[in-house]
């Protein structure tokens, strides 16, 4: 008898990840749940979750929830364990974690102590910039970023919802929660071996990887220059002195030690009216220092997105691979040439999962540096689909400057690579991947599943077939 996989996307109304993956074989019958979060924690956002959350409880019609995964961190991936606790309690079996949140590991302490610290020093620093009335871009950045740590401005928000989501799920199974690491290949309840095989990718166990977050030019389909590698502290300690009105002779950092800062009455007059001149705004470098701290915060946000646990399913009788690469970025996804695979054929690689896959669902919702040219162009089989959890109403986005998500070249990448067959969180089909509308360039027809859509429980979903 054939094994299906129907892989269900959830629409949380912002960016965001859910992802309820349903294997069968006749009567046999196993569920994954692979994160359950959206960004933001206002009411909608927690009303949204919690709706979820029971429609995954109703569907499972008395079952549990076999697997819950958690593949990482940040807000829009864990919130709604915290945000509906109460229905996940008592209908979760096991859990998955990577091996960054076993309390055992002396390395995966020290990481999460130092992530914990730049997150305190990031909000920090926006605390002090808000108390002085600092703006621009740069600050806005921050402000956003550290919204995946459910942190908002300075208002006291509780910066502990994605660590408490983790906590939620080292003890909501019924059974030991599993730590896991590249290379590992945990069974799947009631499916053997010989029928579906996980193959756990990331995150890397190398520090140089986890920390690689930039993808150089020949890796991404849209480059982007790296951020200096900058200090906190030293931010801290600029805005502290610029609040303190400190005058300290040694090198303070803002920007530069306050005994060399010149006043407007001792510069040239035309100069001070040729600077303040409001239409030449553009040209003043006040807080142009300021762009580190976005650089950190971004170097912070990626790092924690390459600590994503990446999970691939196979199904062995077709070789047909169900890729689920969280928010893995650039280190993340080139530590996979390096995982020694236990037991395996000859001629099997990392590689080979790629070439099998059929299903991918999209790192980071398409950001530009979540997924890999090389790996992608991989991803060679005639049945590959794509689904992005992204959102374009999401206020990160749908603005001026926003958030590229999903990033331009990747976007069309995708759905060349996959026949134009990419499904999106927000607007079902794709641009261009509609079978009624694009009958000429989208081959779902060449499938012998064709997407479901459930406007009413907000969700969506494709099945594949061994």
């Amino acid at each position: 008898m054939s094994i299906t996989v129907t892989t269900r996307m959830y629409q949380v109304g912002e960016l965001g990840d859910c992802f309820l993956i349903r294997f069968k074989n006749g009567q046999t019958e196993t569920n994954v749940l692979i994160d359950c979060g959206s960004f933001r924690n206002g009411a909608a956002s927690i009303t949204r979750m919690q709706k979820i959350a029971a429609h995954i409880k109703k569907d499972l019609n008395g079952k549990k929830l076999d697997i819950v995964v958690g593949t990482h961190q940040h807000n829009d991936h864990v919130s709604g364990f915290v945000h509906a606790e109460a229905t996940f309690n008592n209908l979760v079996d096991q859990v998955w974690l990577s091996w960054l949140d076993d309390p055992t590991e002396t390395l995966a302490k020290r990481i999460k102590q130092e992530q914990k610290n730049l997150v305190s020093q990031l909000q920090q620093i926006y605390g002090h910039a808000e108390k002085l009335q600092l703006a621009g871009d740069h600050l806005t950045a921050v402000k956003d970023l550290l919204g995946f740590y459910s942190i908002t401005a300075a208002k006291g928000d509780d910066p502990e919802i994605p660590a408490k989501g983790i906590g939620i799920l080292k003890k909501i199974g019924a059974n030991p929660v599993k730590y896991l690491s590249p290379g590992d290949q945990p069974e799947l309840p009631r499916f053997s071996e010989n029928q579906v095989k996980v193959y756990v990718m990331g995150p890397p166990r190398k520090r140089e990887l986890l920390f690689d977050k930039d993808p150089k030019k020949n890796e991404s389909f849209d480059p982007k220059l790296a951020f200096a590698n900058i200090s906190a502290s030293r931010i801290l300690s600029a805005l502290a002195a610029r609040s303190k009105g400190a005058d300290r002779r040694e090198e303070d950092q803002f920007p530069f030690n306050k005994s060399f800062k010149k006043t407007a009455r001792q510069l040239d007059r035309q100069f001070m009216k040729d600077y303040n001149d409001p239409d030449d705004q553009w040209r003043q470098i006040d807080l142009e220092w300021l762009e580190q701290a976005e650089g950190l915060a971004l170097y912070l946000d990626s790092f924690t997105n390459n600590s994503s646990l990446v999970l691939a399913f196979e199904l062995v009788k077709s070789k047909k691979v169900l890729l689920f690469a969280a928010d893995a970025q650039t280190g993340n996804w080139l530590s996979w040439n390096e995982i020694s695979w236990k037991n395996a054929k000859p001629g099997f690689t990392t590689k080979s999962l790629l070439e099998n896959t059929v299903l991918y669902k999209v790192g980071h919702h398409a950001s530009h540096n979540a997924t890999l040219k090389d790996s992608l162009l991989a991803m060679q089989h005639d049945e590959l689909v794509a689904m992005i959890p992204v959102d374009a109403k999401d206020p990160n986005i749908d603005r001026e400057k926003g958030w590229k998500m999903p990033a331009k070249n990747l976007y069309a990448a995708l759905k060349k690579q996959t026949k134009f067959r990419v499904l999106r969180m927000d607007m079902g089909f794709a641009d261009e991947c509609d079978p009624v509308k694009n009958k000429a360039t989208s081959k779902w027809k060449d499938l012998a599943h064709k997407p479901v859509f459930d406007t009413k429980n907000f969700f969506m979903e494709y099945t594949v077939s061994d």
